[in-house]
């Protein structure tokens, strides 16, 4: 792909193929009657242009039939871009429910990728400042050819907007919020990333790349050298797994321990559940609530509990709220840590104390 953008971008998404025909119909009839009208005018000045002689303005009764017609159709015309728009608008808003997720940070001056096993990739951004382990994640947004991606947004200082030309599409990137958007790329290449919203000195560096590849060449970035651990813990390195270490390491598990005589609600799948509030109202477990609940605790206090958790604001960062989010998402049934638990051993390590060794000719 050429490295600078088109006049117009390539289409790379089913939602680019859904939104170029209804772009270039309002744009064409638009244009069309925009024509129309100051021909109309032009031909008008001249053709009743005030003439030498002098007198009053004829009266000129106007035609019903006439401004029916210029009334109707143009409603028609505009009710067809308001159809059409529903359509398209409806396809974009909603993502699959089997969509894979990655969670993507904007900060001044690059953009956090960070997939649900634990891979992260740095886009755009000046090296020079930039942590070390941070400049060996320079990368490209990776996704899948003809697979959903869910892309949940957030930010870390001032607003950004994500925008992806060939997809079409382009969201802002609010702090203290998340915006969520999502991909189905149809087509294997490589694609601009754009911070679409000016956002300080050196805005120019929040561009990079996105790479959409087939599903082997996927599986494989996404393994990344890392093994998958057989259990009901998270997989060692991922997201959830780091959310795991902070809730032990921030002593989450002293209230929220999941038995009876917990201090606080039980975690176990919470995610995505109705939450009936103290003092009436309900809200759904999504990632907005769980990141209130960690900064504002108090804002929103779950029926049937006291208000007793402080407020972790200033503590955490946005990638520690990400991983603790995902963490409370992986707690099914029966899977909440206890309290002097530690992390699960990686896959292969033994798990029985080894047999006492002696040198040899020594009597144990």
């Amino acid at each position: 792909m050429n490295s600078l953008l088109p006049f117009i971008p390539e289409r790379a998404s089913t939602l680019a193929d859904m939104f170029e025909p209804l772009f270039w119909y309002i744009t064409i009839t638009t244009s069309v009657a925009g024509l129309l009208v100051y021909a109309a005018m032009i031909y008008f000045c001249v053709r009743y242009r005030r003439g030498a002689t002098t007198g009053s303005t004829p009266r000129i009764l106007g035609s019903e039939r006439l401004e029916i017609t210029w009334t109707i159709i143009p409603t028609i015309i505009f009710f067809t871009y308001y159809a059409w728009g529903v359509v398209v608008f409806t396809h974009a808003a909603h993502a699959p429910k089997d969509a894979m997720e990655v969670y993507v940070i904007g900060k001044q001056w690059m953009w956090k990728a960070q997939y649900p096993n634990g891979q992260r990739v740095i886009i755009g951004g000046n090296p020079r400042n930039m942590s070390e382990s941070e400049r060996q994640s320079i990368g490209r947004l990776v996704i899948p050819v003809n697979r959903p991606t869910h892309v949940i947004l957030t930010s870390e200082d001032v607003i950004h907007d994500f925008g992806v030309p060939a997809f079409r599409n382009k969201i802002d990137v609010i702090p203290q919020r998340y915006t969520h958007v999502w991909y189905n790329p149809n087509k294997i290449g490589e694609y601009h990333i754009y911070c679409d919203q000016y956002c300080g000195t050196w805005h120019s560096l929040m561009v990079g790349k996105i790479a959409v590849v087939g599903e082997q060449e996927f599986d494989d970035f996404l393994r990344g050298g890392r093994s998958l651990q057989g259990s009901d813990h998270p997989v060692d390195g991922s997201l959830a797994s780091e959310g795991r270490q902070l809730f032990l390491k921030l002593q989450c598990i002293m209230c929220h321990t999941g038995t009876k005589d917990a201090k606080a609600p039980v975690l176990e799948g919470l995610f995505g559940s109705k939450v009936n509030l103290k003092g009436g109202g309900a809200e759904i477990a999504d990632e907005a609530y769980i990141k209130e609940s960690i900064l504002k605790p108090r804002a929103k206090v779950v029926e049937g509990w006291e208000a007793i958790m402080p407020s972790y604001e200033g503590q955490v960062t946005a990638e520690d709220i990400n991983a603790l989010t995902e963490f409370i998402r992986s707690l099914k049934r029966g899977t909440t840590p206890d309290g002097t638990s530690h992390f699960p051993p990686p896959v292969g390590a033994p798990t029985e104390r080894p047999p006492t060794l002696t040198s040899p000719g020594v009597k144990k």
